[in-house]
């Protein structure tokens, strides 16, 4: 009965280690993935104003990838966050009292944008002046996300 057995059982791993081994796996679908990325320069030099609505333009750009996002949407977000006095200030991150959460473009990753998104802020009156972080990121959908930050100025000349 023992011999039954290891032979039984050697036979069973030889069969899975040449099906493992032996059979070539799916081959990975590629596709042309659509992805945005922040901003235009043109966005981020001009002063922002208290009390206007300001556009975010995003830019976009294209890969192959054989990553596949199950959703295929990307989420895009921009938050800016200050006022701070200056840009070392800004650039430790301390004592931002603001936040404006820009408004948010989801966008599906097989298919080309037909205009460049945009986002859109809508700046109180009474925003502080001074220098804002401005960060965004891409939300991917499977937990995955990329994002980075900016400056601009708000209320200054």
């Amino acid at each position: 009965m023992g011999r039954t057995l290891r032979w039984g059982l050697a036979f069973l791993v030889g069969g899975l280690l040449a099906n493992a081994c032996g059979v070539p796996g799916v081959s990975p679908v590629t596709y042309t993935q659509y992805q945005l990325t922040c901003c235009t320069r043109a966005d981020i030099d001009q002063a922002w104003e208290p009390g206007a609505t300001v556009e975010l333009h995003w830019i976009v750009r294209t890969s192959t990838t054989t990553t596949v996002n199950p959703t295929h949407k990307a989420a895009n977000s921009a938050v800016l966050l200050g006022p701070y006095s200056d840009v070392l200030t800004l650039k430790k991150a301390a004592g931002a009292t603001n936040a404006v959460q820009g408004s948010v473009v989801t966008i599906d990753d097989r298919v080309a944008p037909t205009t460049p998104p945009v986002s859109y802020f809508f700046l109180a009156p009474d925003l502080p002046a001074g220098y804002y972080k401005l960060n965004f990121k891409t939300n991917f959908g499977d937990g995955s996300s990329a994002g980075g930050s900016s400056i601009v100025r708000v209320g200054m000349q």
